[in-house]
């Protein structure tokens, strides 16, 4: 109810302070709305370089003079096809078909492309006769020395800088050797494609200086499996520890995938260093991996190779193809300590690609630790560690793709030429076969890495991709026109993102020191390129070189897309210069270039988004001016003011600021300024005051509103704008006290009106007269706030860290304090209107032709609300002329308060509790309040003066809070003694009648407490007067029947009011009511049956629906006297109620019966009203029973209805059958009376109104729109809805009366009554029975087969007939009447669940000539039931055929055993069985 009625007040409209304080909160919001909005604008470079850039990341080349080599004829007619590639830090090797080999002198660099020599070297043993391909080859990791196997199995060892074979070895391998590698200057491994794999130990003879093989070991035979490639770790100490990017494991094999082909620096007059390889972090051995068809295994090789340590094994994983060949690859790298390199921790990183799996693990101890695994989508053919945290891998699509080590994948290239296959660009070998004996491709020899380049050797040519270095990547964006992914890749690097670069420092403030002077030449390289391109389209456009005046007149167009344009180019140089912290550059150069093109207010228009973004925290001082004054000149102050708000006080030009700020009339944010740079909060306001001062009323109304949302939000500890936070705790109070003695000062400005007016008035004219004159209440509303004690709770409880427990405790306001300062401020009002007068103030302001008064009416009244509040609160004090001015005032008639201000009745009783009697006149005071009708206040004034008898007739006047006349009694009967509260008790008793009318629940909780011995002399008072009478018993039968008595309505009135007034008085008289309880134990009122039939007469009077319930909940009263009381006066439901208590059921229901045909003409004439007033459009809505039955005519038909049937129902039980049967006809005819008259005339009562000759039979006119067709349309569908409602009547007798009559009985009574009828007069009272008795019907035939067919019945008895044997009855068989162990007979018997046992021989040839089969059963049981069914045989058809199909069952085959019984047989006995006999 509450929220309904708050819904159905009017809003109340906003207060000109509310709507000033809603204005801020707006532009707060639109603040928020603008941050919000460049929030949603997608920055320039905002997600440009969330995918991949589309070029700039790999370059791919096949021009070399390699290439250019294998493309001239006589190439390849000298040396055949190439067959090999192996690389070196300074070299290129090529192994061909004819057995030759070419090393051709290749500087790598990571910072630029390969500087490859044109001339090459060719290598090759004359002395051969035949000439055997090279099938493997690799550099030593001095690169001095290049060992090739070949075809035949031989090997040769070349002297690279002489051009010589320095040893060629016979006879070692048979196969063609298809891996070679350097595991150190002196060792290497070589493996055949038998699987033969031997560890060679050169030596030189230092005299003759002549390479020999010191000796050779085999690791691998072939015969437990073929090693298929070796890929050993190796150090990479040739690259130094200048760059640790290229730090990393750099060896020199192909055959170790694409990771084995590099190798170290070569030393060129170092000549063949064996014995001097220094030391390594490997000098304990070296770890290689074995890759086979099945396995990887990962050995330390000592030494010692007599010792040799197993590391891992890694298994072909699941997924991986059968047969497919893995690639592996190894990075070396070490953390960087400050201890020595021998403490370093060793950690080096494998990636294997198997098929479509890639592993990486890592190597750290001699101990192998899985890191991560992922699928490609194609099958790999190489993998490479570019560093040591990108990895390279190759697929059969021709794709080179690189990952990162955790499998993210960061770039996608092809490295397959257009208009070639992969075949066409790539090598392989077929020297292996897999398990079917399938050759599989092998690409190890033919792919090598070195550094951050990959070399791809196919049939013609060398495919040489290279990553490129930061700078190319994006001076090639660049030269492709992305300016704007060359942009985001160098944010992207400043930021550290340096995934797939490999030639830029580890650290990110080394990495910002490297490219910083780049990014600047890009940003002005960027802007400088779209300026010339924007004057060159404007150029061709115009004519007359870009002029803007001939653009203008030409083409508005396309000066808005030179805007755009011009305002694009600087939304990317402002966010790329914050993002890279060069403001400097941003506000120097870029901006002197906006301004060299006439396009600076567009720079500094671009500048608010990242302004309301924070991402600019402040502008140089020359930017902040020209930003101003562009945005003054647009009319846009007020999104100055927002970016001001979001600026860096401290780094800002202060002066300058605030001098624009008052300029601009940027008040907002000169408070900000003020309060947040200087903690000043009184300076602003001498800003605002000074506008105020020097403008008109009307000018200066929105600065004085706004001034006063200052203030409220500073008193109320809330940093202005909104929005901004609070103000802090321990500043709080001199914040509010700095601020209210402003407003105390004498104004200063000595010309205006406003002082002029005040200061011949009052004398004087403080600040605060300049608020009062604009606005009074919603000046005073503010002052409030400033002592309103609950506003000054922070929103934290933690004070600022900045302040000390020493601050904290002596700022913090005292409540002493603060009274002083709010009496300064009530003493200053009260002296300014004149309230210590006898006639108020009247300022005049203005000339004589605009002249204003103040204070006007509503002011004076908010004035006197102010002083008075702080007056009954005890916050201030007020001289008695003062109260007789805010007495006379509260107490006037003129005087209104809403919700939200205290009733002023409440506002006087709060001054006499606060104020000493001696301050007032209280005759004049009494006067003033029984004028105003206060009857609280003038209780409270008579009982001051000790008139108790005035006082309680006052208390007793008031009768929307009824308990003060309570308290007071309570309060005396407790405080009098002797003859006093004698008379005092009389006065009460005398009073009683009335104090029952006021709240019969208090009263009689005063009987209890205080007047239990004078209950009789009580009820005698009130016998005088029957209504206080019966609210008095009323009360009495209440406790007697539960307990307890409902003050939730005494107490929820006005109880924060009236708690805060007489929270002590109150709180006591809650507390004895809370106590009831106890007092109803003893109860002075005892329930004598002549005091109920007196309470039931005064019911019966009073309230006699509330009879019935009554007597059902009252046990102890005389039924004979109860029942004449209630036929006198005519309460019917409680007399039927009585007689069927005496046993008089008849004359009960003859009772509830009483009146029903008038309520039936009333319900039926409401209905043929409701019809008559309906569109024909409209009928249907309302033509259903169900809305017809909800019509407030259709309750008391239906509450006789359903009282009948309980009635009957109630008692047909105990009655005869044909009392009982009387009984319930009698009611059917009741209600079939008025369903035979709507079947039997058209007119059902006089009552009706339909039309008849153009007027209704109520005498009313029809309307134009109703044809005598459309009415007699209507008539009749109002005649079918109440028949079928009269038949739901006496459907519903009929269902509740068939358990009680039999259906029989009931059917006759109905055919009898409607004989005469047509069938379908009565035809739904007919469909309704039936339904009903099939209803039931189909109940207990569910239930009947429930109990008949139990599922658990039926399993039980198939259960006992699986689960015990059968015995014969006897021993005989019952077809041949012989033994059934007769001598010859065949062993097999079968018994049958019935008892009979047959052979199955005589059963057979009992079949045979019978021409039946007993399988189905026994032949004895089954004939029996043959000839008990030849006089239940079936109806023939004319076929000769049983209507009725005979259902065959089949019995399988098979070998009969003793005691087997056949299932048919079974079910059909065990159907047989009574379930008597089982349960």
């Amino acid at each position: 109810m509450a929220e309904k009625n708050a819904e159905k007040r009017p809003k109340v409209p906003m207060k000109p302070l509310e709507r000033a304080e809603e204005l801020e909160k707006r532009q707060a919001s639109f603040g928020h709305l603008w941050e919000e909005g460049a929030a949603a604008q997608p920055m320039h470079l905002e997600g440009i370089g969330k995918g991949q850039p589309a070029i700039g990341y790999m370059q791919i080349e096949v021009d070399n003079p390699i290439t250019r080599a294998m493309a001239s004829p006589s190439f390849r007619q000298d040396h055949g096809s190439p067959q090999v590639l192996a690389v070196h830090r300074s070299y290129i090797a090529m192994g061909m078909s004819t057995g030759s080999v070419i090393i051709v002198p290749s500087k790598y660099s990571i910072h630029q492309a390969d500087d490859t020599d044109a001339k090459m070297l060719f290598f090759w043993n004359q002395g051969e006769k035949t000439q055997s391909p090279v099938t493997a080859m690799c550099f030593n990791p001095q690169g001095d020395l290049l060992l090739v196997g070949y075809g035949d199995g031989h090997m040769t060892i070349w002297d690279v800088q002489k051009a010589t074979a320095a040893k060629v070895i016979y006879g070692e391998h048979t196969g063609a050797v298809v891996h070679v590698c350097f595991i150190r200057q002196s060792k290497a491994i070589t493996g055949d494609s038998k699987g033969l794999v031997l560890l060679h130990t050169f030596s030189i003879i230092p005299v003759i200086n002549r390479l020999t093989v010191k000796g050779t070991q085999r690791l691998f035979d072939g015969n437990t499996g073929i090693v298929l490639s070796a890929c050993p770790l190796l150090a990479d100490e040739s690259f130094g520890s200048g760059n640790s990017s290229m730090q990393g494991n750099l060896p020199t094999s192909s055959s170790g995938g694409l990771g084995s082909m590099m190798g170290g620096v070569v030393g060129v007059d170092s000549g063949w260093k064996f014995f001097n390889e220094g030391s390594s972090p490997l000098e304990d051995g070296v770890t290689v991996m074995f890759i086979m068809h099945q396995h990887a295994l990962v050995v330390r090789l000592r030494t010692n190779i007599d010792h040799v340590d197993h590391i891992e094994n890694f298994s072909r994983p699941d997924g991986a193809r059968e047969g497919s060949i893995a690639y592996a690859a190894w990075k070396y790298t070490s953390s960087s300590t400050d201890s020595s390199p021998i403490d370093e921790e060793r950690v080096s990183w494998l990636a294997l690609a198997w098929d479509r799996q890639v592993q990486v693990a890592k190597l750290v101890k001699s101990k192998m630790i899985r890191h991560k695994d992922w699928k490609l989508d194609s099958a790999a053919v190489g993998v490479a560690w570019l560093n040591d945290q990108m990895l390279a891998v190759l697929n059969l699509k021709g794709q080179l793709c690189l990952f990162s080590k955790d499998g993210s994948e960061l770039r996608r290239t092809i490295f397959i030429l257009d208009g070639f296959v992969f075949d066409d660009s790539i090598l392989y070998h077929t020297h292996f076969s897999n398990r079917f004996g399938n050759p599989e491709r092998h690409f190890n020899n033919s792919v090598a890495v070195r550094g951050a380049t990959v070399y791809i050797l196919g049939p013609s040519f060398l495919t040489v991709s290279r990553l490129l270095p930061w700078k190319e990547r994006i001076e090639a964006l660049k030269m492709a026109g992305d300016w704007m992914g060359a942009l985001d890749m160098a944010m992207k690097l400043y930021d550290g993102h340096t995934q797939g670069v490999v030639d830029l420092p580890r650290t990110v403030d080394s990495i910002r020191g490297a490219i910083m002077p780049y990014l600047v030449e890009l940003l002005l390289s960027y802007i400088g390129y779209v300026f010339e391109y924007i004057s060159i389209a404007l150029s061709n456009h115009t004519g007359k070189g870009g002029a803007t005046d001939g653009l203008i007149d030409a083409d508005r167009s396309l000066l808005t897309q030179r805007e755009e344009q011009y305002a694009r180019v600087g939304g990317v140089a402002v966010e790329f210069c914050v993002h890279i912290g060069r403001n400097d550059i941003l506000f120097d150069t870029v901006f002197s270039k906006f301004v060299a093109a006439q396009s600076g207010g567009i720079f500094l228009e671009v500048l608010e988004p990242y302004i309301l973004k924070d991402m600019l925290g402040s502008l140089p001082p020359e930017i902040m001016q020209a930003l101003v004054e562009h945005y003054s000149g647009k009319g846009w102050l007020q999104r100055v003011e927002q970016c001001i708000l979001h600026m860096d006080i401290s780094s800002l030009d202060f002066n300058q600021v605030v001098r624009l700020c008052r300029e601009h009339g940027l008040y907002g944010a000169l408070i900000y300024l003020f309060n947040q740079g200087l903690n000043d909060f009184r300076t602003p306001l001498e800003e605002l005051l000074s506008v105020i001062q020097n403008a008109t009323r009307k000018d200066a109304t929105s600065t004085c509103y706004r001034m006063l949302v200052y203030l409220k939000y500073c008193f109320q500890g809330l940093a202005f704008p909104p929005g901004h936070g609070t103000i802090p705790r321990a500043q709080l109070h001199a914040v509010r006290k700095e601020l209210l003695q402003f407003m105390l000062e004498d104004s200063k400005m000595l010309t205006s009106e406003v002082f002029k007016g005040f200061s011949s008035s009052s004398g004087k004219c403080p600040n605060i007269c300049y608020l009062l004159w604009m606005d009074t209440e919603a000046t005073l509303e503010v002052v409030k706030c400033a002592f309103a004690q609950e506003n000054f709770e922070p929103t934290s409880s933690i004070l600022d860290a900045s302040v000390s427990k020493d601050e904290e405790d002596t700022d913090i306001e005292s409540p002493d304090s603060q009274n002083i300062l709010l009496q300064t401020v009530v003493d200053t009002i009260i002296h300014i209107v004149g309230l210590e007068n006898e006639a108020i103030h009247s300022v005049v302001v203005g000339t004589a032709e605009s002249e204003e008064l103040w204070p006007s009416v509503s002011d004076f009244s908010h004035i006197i609300e102010f002083v008075s509040f702080f007056v009954s609160h005890k916050r201030a004090n007020a001289s008695q002329r003062v109260l007789k001015h805010i007495l006379k005032y509260l107490t006037s008639s003129t005087t209104s308060y809403d919700d939200k201000k205290m009733p002023p009745q409440k506002e006087v009783l709060q001054l006499f509790n606060v104020v000493p009697q001696t301050d007032w006149n209280s005759d004049y005071v009494l006067n003033l309040c029984l004028d105003a009708h206060f009857h609280q206040a003038c209780g409270m004034i008579y009982t001051a003066r000790n008139q108790n008898l005035a006082a309680l007739d006052s208390y007793m006047k008031d009768t929307m809070e009824p308990y003060h006349a309570f308290i007071f009694i309570n309060k005396k009967l407790l405080q009098l003694a002797s003859d006093e509260a004698l008379s005092f008790r009389s006065i009460v008793i005398s009073h009683f009648a009335e104090l029952v009318n006021l709240s019969r629940e208090c009263a009689f909780v005063l009987v209890i407490d205080h007047f239990h011995d004078e209950i009789q002399q009580i009820l005698a008072e009130l016998h005088s007067d029957h209504r206080s009478l019966f609210l008095f018993l009323k009360t009495a039968i209440e406790v007697h029947l539960s307990g307890k008595l409902d003050f939730s309505e005494l107490t929820a009135r006005n109880y924060e009011i009236v708690e805060s007034l007489y929270s002590g008085e109150l709180e006591d008289y809650l507390q004895r009511l809370s106590n009831l309880p106890k007092l109803f134990d003893r109860n002075p009122i005892s329930m004598t049956d002549k005091l109920v039939e007196l309470y039931l007469e005064l019911l019966c009077q009073y309230e006699p629906r509330s009879v019935l319930k009554f007597l059902e909940t009252f046990d102890s009263y005389r039924l004979e006297r109860c029942l004449l009381l209630c036929l006198d006066y005519g309460v019917t439901d409680a007399a039927a109620f009585l007689q069927e208590r005496v046993g008089d059921v008849a004359s009960a229901l003859e009772l509830v019966l009483a009146g029903l045909d008038e309520k039936v003409n009333q319900f039926i004439a409401s209905v043929e009203n409701a019809f008559s007033r309906t569109s024909s459009k409209s009928i249907s809505e309302i033509e259903q029973p169900d809305i017809v039955l909800n019509m407030s005519e259709a309750h008391p038909v239906l509450d006789v209805l359903r009282s009948s049937i309980g009635l009957c129902q109630r008692n047909s039980q105990r009655l005869d059958p044909e009392e009982s049967q009387l009984l319930w006809f009698q009611l059917v005819d009741s209600f079939s009376d008025p369903l035979k008259k709507l079947y039997g005339s058209k007119v059902v009562n006089g009552k009706g109104c339909w039309s008849v000759g153009g007027e209704t039979t109520n005498g009313h006119q029809t309307g134009k729109g109703f044809s005598q067709k459309m009415v007699n349309s209507a008539y009749q569908r109002c005649l079918n809805t109440l028949r079928r409602v009269f038949s739901q009547f006496v459907g519903e007798i009929i269902e509740a009366m068939a358990g009680y009559i039999p259906l029989p009985a009931i059917m006759a009574k109905l055919l009898s009554d409607n004989g005469s009828q047509e069938f379908g007069d009565f035809k739904l009272v007919i469909h309704r029975m039936l339904s009903m008795y099939l209803y039931e019907k189909r109940i207990l035939e569910t239930a009947k087969s429930v109990i008949e067919d139990d599922s658990f019945y039926t399993l039980s008895l198939l259960k006992r007939g699986v689960c015990h044997g059968f015995a014969p009855q006897t021993f005989v068989c019952c077809v041949c009447n012989c033994s059934l162990s007769k001598e010859g007979a065949i062993s097999a018997v079968r018994v049958f669940s019935c008892g009979h046992a047959t052979h199955l021989h005589c059963e057979s040839e009992q079949s045979k000539s019978s021409n039946k089969d007993f399988k189905d059963g026994c032949p004895v049981c089954l004939s029996m039931s043959d000839t008990q069914a030849r006089n239940k045989s079936p109806i023939i058809a004319e076929n000769g055929l049983p209507k009725y199909p005979v259902v065959e069952h089949e019995v399988p085959y098979g070998v009969h055993h003793n005691h087997e019984t056949d299932h048919v047989e079974r079910s059909r006995a065990l159907h047989q069985m009574s379930r008597v006999g089982i349960s």
